[in-house]
């Protein structure tokens, strides 16, 4: 077992959230615990308290990086157009969703109690997301005000998630469809009904 003076706080730190992340897609979040995490790096769970504040607060790192790769995933996307970088970011969205199940999950279902606030990384980290959206937006919507880009950025990511998660669980019920098509859909239909005029070409 290592001793505590052979690694830093902040070694100690990603070995955890490497270890939280491999036991969790390995044994899903039920399988995952702080005595678990903590012997697979030859330390105690005391040290994890002490470095994170809570099992939850570990949870939530992991849940961050999570968020950070999924940015990365995301930001990465190249298309000819706004209206087709949403339509790939999308699909870019649920193809990591089905990558990553069980961290993507965690990163929706993990609850802090009322004595832990979530911290400002975690926000910013959602915000970064979110601007990806309301860019593209910005150019397809040149007339509206950066409020009602962030509004509609929630209201069509909220769609896509939504369906994403249908998917995740096997309760889309439309076997005849696939999620792309779907999700493609959903986007060009919620665009149009914003006003957006143009049509995804064939080519």
């Amino acid at each position: 077992m290592a001793r505590r003076k052979e690694h830093s706080h902040d070694e100690i730190r990603a070995m955890a959230i490497q270890a939280a992340t491999e036991l969790l897609t390995e044994q899903g979040v039920v399988g995952l615990s702080l005595r678990k995490v903590a012997s697979q790096i030859g330390y105690v769970p005391s040290t994890l308290i002490n470095i994170f504040g809570s099992y939850n607060y570990l949870l939530l790192a992991v849940s961050e990086s999570t968020l950070r790769t999924l940015h990365d995933r995301l930001a990465g996307v190249c298309a000819v157009d706004s209206l087709r970088k949403i339509i790939a970011m999308a699909w870019e969205y649920s193809q990591f969703a089905h990558e990553q199940r069980q961290a993507f999950k965690l990163v929706f279902e993990l609850q802090l109690l009322d004595s832990e606030p979530l911290p400002q990384s975690q926000g910013q980290l959602i915000t970064g997301l979110f601007t990806l959206i309301e860019r593209e937006l910005a150019q397809l919507f040149p007339e509206a005000t950066p409020e009602q880009h962030l509004s509609m950025s929630r209201v069509l990511w909220g769609g896509i998630h939504g369906l994403t998660a249908l998917s995740l669980d096997n309760k889309l019920f439309a076997e005849s469809l696939s999620l792309r098509d779907l999700l493609e859909s959903h986007v060009q239909a919620y665009l149009q009904g914003m006003g957006y005029q143009r049509e995804l070409s064939c080519c």
